[in-house]
């Protein structure tokens, strides 16, 4: 048997950075790393990876960013963990103990129970496996269909599309990008992927892959349409993978494994992080998705530090995040206004369109900005953004910053910013400003309305 203070099972980011905050903090403790994967690819990147531009190497995630942490890292995989004696089981017959345990098993591809979904030429955007299959069909083929319209299948469409293949794109949903997405800007989204070549069918359902006789591959939908294809992708969502603690008997939920503010399992000495890990929102602090890279490293610092005993807590996800779609760069932060509508928050919005630059430069193009906020605290709970070029990250950065510290309508109306002919709007004009002033115009109006018909009036705050 071999001992461990720290044993994490899981090589993603959340098991890499607890490793490199318990070196940064020189904590003494003798940490291993199980993973079952020989190397692990960057699965944000893989849509990226697919054009074969760049040598597949640039997309993995190499193994020193473990072991030049002080951390023991073991290609294993766990089959077993007994928290009644503190140890875990590998496939390999080794046996570690260990006195804090991090499950950080991540998660795996929804792969639904279609007739023909294991067929030859179908793969999902996760591993380093299937990059490797993504850029031999796509080098090879001249069709191809992806099943899913959120984030990563519409990234895949764009760049299958700029490498000159005919794309379809299926989504059983009526529109795409619903998970993260306003209905304003989906319009405009939708009609780049049309514009550019990429066939959308939302509102329809794969219900059987087929092959006759070793040809070529069919992908067949619910209306009866049959779409003959080189290669289909699956990007439907994930998985989480609960079942190692489950089978511990430790408590897990279809959302992924269940933890306390401080990231605590029910079993003692066992945490865990990042998208095998329930979630839960900072805005409801009810039970949601994230299977965000950003909320894994988020929650493993938080183990870390408790493991190093600092007693930290976890005040939930954000879900910040960022995409484009050709030209332009999509982001959304905290709640849409139906998912905040859907949790029971009384919603009011702010619209704004501005230039990213001043009006007499080159390049010009507008800035569309969406708030959302809690029509009786003022608070912001969500926001997006659609914009062309690179700033939409920064975008949702601001807007996440903006939820955690509580802002409200006055503040971000009051807020002070920077300007310049390049690199900003006009000093006179602010998306986040002018979208809050049209919330509050709205508020007026209403308040007005009410004021009419009852003869009292709610306090909103003046512009």
């Amino acid at each position: 048997m071999k001992k461990s203070d720290v044993v994490i099972i899981g090589g993603g980011p959340a098991g890499r950075v607890i490793g490199h905050v318990l070196h940064a903090r020189n904590s003494g403790l003798s940490v291993t790393l199980i993973k079952d994967e020989e190397i692990n690819v960057n699965r944000c990147a893989v849509p990226y990876g697919i054009t074969g531009a760049k040598p597949i190497e640039k997309f993995q995630i190499p193994n020193t960013l473990v072991t030049s942490y002080g951390v023991e890292l073991v290609i294993d995989r766990v089959e077993k963990i007994d928290p009644d004696q503190k140890q875990v089981h590998t496939r390999k017959g080794e046996i570690y103990s260990y006195q804090h345990l991090v499950l950080a098993t991540g998660a795996r591809p929804l792969i639904p129970p279609i007739p023909g979904v294991d067929l030859d030429g179908i793969t999902a955007v996760r591993s380093l496996q299937d990059l490797e299959l993504l850029r031999s069909c796509a080098a090879e083929g001249q069709k191809a269909v992806i099943v899913g319209g959120g984030y990563i299948g519409v990234e895949v469409a764009v760049v299958l599309r700029q490498m000159g293949l005919e794309v379809t794109l299926v989504e059983m949903l009526p529109r795409i990008l619903l998970a993260t997405t306003e209905p304003e800007f989906i319009d405009q989204a939708e009609d780049t992927l049309t514009d550019r070549g990429i066939t959308l069918l939302t509102g329809r359902r794969v219900v059987e892959f087929e092959k006759k006789d070793g040809g070529a591959l069919t992908v067949k939908l619910d209306d009866g349409q049959s779409l003959p294809t080189d290669f289909a992708i699956l990007s439907i969502g994930v998985v989480p993978n609960i079942e190692l603690a489950a089978d511990a008997g430790i408590k897990t939920t279809r959302l992924g494994i269940c933890t306390d503010d401080y990231q605590k399992t029910s079993a003692d000495g066992i945490y865990a992080a990042g998208d095998c890990a329930e979630k839960k929102s900072f805005i409801t602090h009810a039970p949601t998705r994230g299977e965000f890279g950003t909320n894994a490293v988020f929650m493993a610092r938080v183990v870390a530090q408790n493991i190093l005993g600092l007693n930290k807590t976890f005040p939930g996800v954000i879900n910040a995040n960022a995409t484009t779609v050709f030209d332009w760069g999509l982001c959304s932060a905290g709640l849409t206004e139906k998912m905040a509508q859907d949790a029971g928050i009384d919603t009011v919005t702010g619209f704004s369109k501005v230039m990213d630059k001043y009006p007499m430069m080159n390049g010009v193009a507008l800035i569309r900005t969406k708030l959302v906020f809690d029509r009786h605290t003022g608070n912001l709970v969500g926001g997006s953004v659609m914009r062309a070029g690179c700033g939409a990250a920064q975008s949702a950065d601001f807007l996440s910053f903006a939820i955690q510290m509580g802002a409200t309508w006055e503040d971000l109306m009051a807020y002070q910013y920077a300007t310049h002919p390049e690199l900003a709007a006009k000093p006179s004009d602010n998306s986040y400003v002018f979208a809050a002033q049209d919330a509050v115009k709205k508020l007026k109006a209403a308040d007005t309305a009410t004021r009419k018909e009852t003869g009292h009036a709610a306090h909103v705050s003046s512009v």
